[in-house]
């Protein structure tokens, strides 16, 4: 299948974890240990809960890592990633695909045409693509980099087969 006709929004969650700008560490914790996952999208207080940010595993250790009990108090606004990257539902998973390699991120935030949030999209859902249709590889990420990193394609493919 070629990678300009599948859509984010066939690939995307639409269950959205979120937590308020105000928040502690712990609570966006406790949403992704509860939910396991890697990422809690930070959301303003009001009806339209807009996406301000994002807090992942990788800034949780980073918080921690610093030792200083302090930061565990701290609002979320003031830890969390911004701004924050999206693509529209209506993109295909290559848009993703260039988006996440040149911003050199994970995730990104799917909306609608009104800028509405309707979902998230993770590298390891454009992994599942692949994983379907191991050719979206090469033409997501070129056929010098598949050839380049043959042994990690390999070992991704045993990975996916054994899980």
């Amino acid at each position: 299948m070629h990678s300009q006709k599948i859509l984010v929004s066939n690939l995307m969650n639409p269950k959205v974890q979120t937590d308020f700008e105000d928040q502690n560490i712990m609570s966006a914790c406790n949403i992704m240990y509860a939910n396991n996952i890697g990422c809690v999208i930070i959301v303003t207080h009001g009806r339209n809960q807009a996406p301000l940010g994002i807090i992942t595993e990788r800034d949780v250790v980073r918080i921690l890592g610093k030792l200083d009990p302090d930061l565990l108090q701290t609002p979320l606004s003031t830890h969390m990633s911004r701004p924050l990257i999206t693509i529209e539902q209506s993109a295909s998973i290559n848009d993703a695909a260039n988006i996440m390699n040149n911003k050199k991120i994970r995730r990104l935030v799917v909306v609608d045409r009104n800028n509405k949030m309707t979902g998230i999209m993770t590298q390891r859902d454009i992994f599942k693509a692949i994983g379907k249709d191991p050719s979206l590889f090469s033409e997501l990420y070129g056929n010098a980099f598949s050839s380049k990193f043959k042994e990690i394609y390999e070992r991704y493919n045993k990975y996916c087969l054994e899980d």
